[in-house]
């Protein structure tokens, strides 16, 4: 990380790897803002009540 905004975004990743069975994340700076996209189709695919 390179910059001082986006450390949740790292965990998250973090979190990601191992609950996919890795240590680690290989994930590069220059690959948050495709893992970001990721994330934001997993929380529009949570269904909302009511809808």
């Amino acid at each position: 990380q390179f910059n001082g905004y986006d450390c949740g975004l790292w965990v998250l990743a973090q979190i990601t790897a191992v609950l996919h069975g890795y240590d680690i994340t290989n994930l590069r700076e220059g690959d948050m803002p495709e893992f970001c996209h990721y994330l934001q189709s997993l929380v529009l695919s949570i269904p909302v009540p009511g809808k």
